[in-house]
């Protein structure tokens, strides 16, 4: 005789030491009961089925946490927040074992959200550890991190809906992030995390110190940077430019940006439009801006238009008198001819 619990179906949900289904006449020595808060993925039994020891009879998944895989890349993996046994938490496996404790455990705050759903619906995640074994396709890194509650099972307080996602996400910007695009607060959304969905996750990295931001268009042959440096000859007139290609130390980079760590001072000017025939030593001028050498010219042609300096301005009508007087002339020359 068999009795199946109605929460033993596919997509319910049920709590742990809760009874899913009994097997034989005395259901309670044969009562199977539920070892786990959890969800019922698949039901291999129904009433009236014969079963056999070591028979599948359904497949339950925990709904107290998922772990979520992260691929990323290998050169990234160094841009994680160090972390010391000291600053895990005092209940871990690795901070017990002392000398035992492994440099692949992190405790690293993150956000994941389902590819193409808005922040509104992301869940606090925890970074908690590195495989030791890359992907085949791509040479990744899997990084395994742990969301807590993704069914959405536990209903937060109404005053606590607007912060229920927003933990993490304040304890990321508190650990420092080159973009502060994470929200500080998220609304709650009972949309669950999709077991096979593709995410996205947001994980706070090293902070940069000492270092030059330029725009991603300005980096030349992955390493370099086209500089408008004044020309330095002695045959040059005084403010005339040159582009010279500086190679760079790179510290970071993203879609929009480049962040240098070397091979730039603060106070050089970067060129970011493209230029045909961009080669060390080109001669070159800023668009609207006058250079020293254009400055001095006009200033040389202004000099020649000026008066002499023994030449006075004549006074406000001094023309108007002078012919009025040869007006004058003319008439009294006139009457001595007659």
């Amino acid at each position: 005789m068999i009795w199946i619990s109605p929460n033993l179906s596919e997509g319910r949900f049920f709590k742990k030491d809760e009874a899913l289904l009994s097997i034989g006449i005395r259901q309670s020595q044969s009562r199977l009961k539920a070892p786990f808060n959890g969800v019922v993925q698949l039901k291999n039994v129904d009433l009236g089925q014969y079963v056999n020891p070591g028979t599948q009879l359904a497949t339950l998944l925990g709904s107290d946490h998922a772990e979520v895989v992260i691929d990323m890349p290998m050169s990234r993996l160094d841009w994680l927040p160090k972390q010391s046994p000291n600053e895990l938490p005092l209940n871990s496996s690795e901070q017990s074992a002392g000398a035992a404790w492994s440099k692949h455990q992190y405790q690293i705050p993150a956000l994941v959200s389902l590819s193409g759903i808005s922040l509104a619906s992301a869940w606090p995640a925890m970074v908690k550890r590195h495989l030791l074994e890359l992907t085949p396709r791509g040479m990744m890194v899997q990084l395994i991190a742990e969301v807590k509650d993704p069914f959405r099972l536990i209903i937060p307080e109404e005053e606590n809906k607007k912060e229920y996602s927003g933990n993490a996400a304040i304890q990321i910007k508190e650990l420092g992030t080159l973009k502060a695009e994470i929200p500080e607060k998220t609304v709650y959304s009972n949309i669950p995390l999709f077991l096979g969905a593709f995410v996205d996750v947001k994980i706070p990295g090293r902070k940069l110190v000492n270092v030059i931001k330029i725009p991603a268009q300005a980096l030349r042959d992955q390493d370099s940077i086209w500089i408008a440096a004044e020309k330095l000859d002695q045959d040059s007139a005084p403010g005339e430019l040159e582009l010279q290609v500086r190679r760079v130390q790179i510290a970071h980079l993203d879609q929009d940006n480049v962040y240098l760590s070397g091979g730039i001072k603060p106070g050089e000017r970067i060129i970011t439009s493209p230029i045909k025939g961009a080669a060390n030593g080109l001669k070159i001028r800023i668009a609207g801006e006058k250079t020293d050498s254009g400055k001095q010219f006009e200033s040389e042609n202004n000099r020649k238009l000026k008066r002499p300096e023994g030449e006075r301005k004549r006074p406000e009508g001094a023309s108007h008198d002078s012919r009025q007087k040869s007006a004058e002339r003319a008439a009294e020359e006139h009457k001595e001819t007659q």
